[in-house]
């Protein structure tokens, strides 16, 4: 008699366009039918009939099926997307006005960059996220292996072609185009954090052990940004998890009461010339020559835009780096503009968490929260550095600053939660 389920079910799913949908629904159904047939078969019937009975109370396979076919049809965020597109186009802009400062094309590259970006992250929506999971522990692997390769193989040289460079002392991996620092691993990280916190019970030994031998491993390049921005991916990821809140705030304590301790001991012994980082940060005008040179200039950007921009090339056009983005925008092209641009942003956050609240499936929750804690940081640094309220790092705006390899691991990320979007509805209770 099991095959009249099958073939009811067969008939249910003929109906179903998607298939993941597909083995979903065969599941759920499987699932009541199977429990219906007990209850039958409690109440006297044999097995033949309590299962002929269960299928019957079903109903319509056709009506089954278009229902869920259009209940689990996967989904598409085209505001989420429609915020990406307008932002990743706005990235175009800060190459205009320092193009004639190199002799390539850089509209004509970053455009290439930016469709390469798009299909990046329609690419990865396509892909079922779950399948991540199985391969966490992966994930995790693969980021400690090429940051070992950072820290252990500088300027690495294999048949005369150089692969891993270093620039301002920090090492890059070159290979076909494609950039990968410490920071192009973050990706990585956050699959396999996600994948950790997401578990039922996480271990904080674990956690704990993971997060400081990674620590160690970014400060060895050195990428104290990029230790700040992962440290923020963790702890969202570590406070989102199902871990007991008072196990989440002692921990907390104490590593705040670590890291102020060594920061502590770092100020009484570090070399002087970085005590003037930040003193600069507080009085740049006390040190106009050197240290506080760069937010004087800042300065003088943002004030010589006005409301619709300025197009007489700056005094100091060098200081205008991927880094600094948004004061090129502000000045060539005015408040308005750059307003504009932080008003998308905030929304593009802003969706990610409304995004976050309507997912069910505990990995695709930690993917979303960490994905938004990593363009959130940096969004939010980068205005702030550029606008005066924070010291002068290496931190980019999320896909405004020039380069393949920042759109592209940015253009991941959306496609990341454009994926599990696209699949909120089939998560199995």
């Amino acid at each position: 008699m099991s095959n009249l389920k099958e073939h009811f079910l067969a008939e249910v799913l003929q109906y179903i366009k998607s298939r993941e949908a597909k083995k979903v629904v065969y599941k759920e159904l499987s699932y009541h039918l199977k429990m219906s047939k007990l209850e039958l078969v409690t109440r006297g019937y044999n097995e033949n009939e309590a299962e002929e009975k269960a299928i019957k109370k079903m109903g319509s396979p056709k009506e089954i099926g278009t229902h869920f076919n259009k209940l689990y049809r996967p989904k598409f965020d085209w505001k989420l997307f429609g915020l990406f597109i307008i932002i990743i186009l706005i990235g175009i802009l800060p190459t205009l006005n320092v193009q004639d400062r190199y002799s390539e094309n850089l509209f004509l590259k970053q455009m290439i960059y930016i469709a390469v970006g798009i299909i990046v992250a329609i690419s990865v929506m396509l892909v079922d996220y779950r399948k991540m999971m199985r391969f966490g522990w992966f994930f995790l692997i693969a980021a400690i292996s090429l940051l070992l390769v950072l820290n252990l193989f500088p300027n690495l040289v294999i048949n005369g072609v150089s692969y891993i460079y270093v620039i301002n002392g920090v090492p890059y991996i070159h290979i076909f185009g494609f950039t990968i620092s410490g920071s192009s691993l973050l990706p990585l990280f956050l699959i396999f954090w996600a994948y950790y916190f997401s578990k039922v019970k996480p271990k904080l030994f674990v956690i704990i052990g993971v997060y400081l031998l990674t620590v160690l491993l970014f400060l060895g390049l050195p990428s104290f940004s990029v230790v700040f921005i992962y440290s923020i991916l963790v702890l969202a990821l570590f406070c989102c998890s199902s871990i007991s809140k008072k196990v989440i705030y002692t921990t907390i304590g104490v590593y705040s009461g670590v890291v102020l301790t060594f920061f502590t001991i770092y100020w009484f012994t570090v070399e002087s010339y970085l005590k003037i980082r930040l003193l600069a940060f507080f009085n740049p005008d006390d040190y106009p020559i050197n240290e506080g040179f760069a937010y004087l200039v800042l300065k003088d950007l943002l004030s010589g835009g006005g409301w619709f921009g300025n197009q007489e090339p700056p005094k100091y056009i060098g200081i205008i780096t991927p880094d600094m983005a948004f004061a090129n925008i502000t000045y060539f092209y005015g408040w308005i503009l750059s307003g504009f641009l932080f008003a998308v942003l905030s929304l593009l956050l802003f969706r990610l968490i409304v995004v976050s609240t309507q997912i069910k499936d505990r990995f695709g929750k930690q993917l979303i929260l960490g994905v938004c804690s990593l363009l959130s940081i940096q969004f939010v640094y980068n205005i702030g550095m550029v606008l005066g309220f924070l010291p002068i790092l290496s931190m980019s705006l999320p896909f405004i600053s020039y380069g393949l390899t920042p759109t592209v691991l940015n253009s991941l990320l959306i496609g990341i939660v454009l994926s599990v979007y696209r699949r909120k509805h089939l998560a199995i209770n």
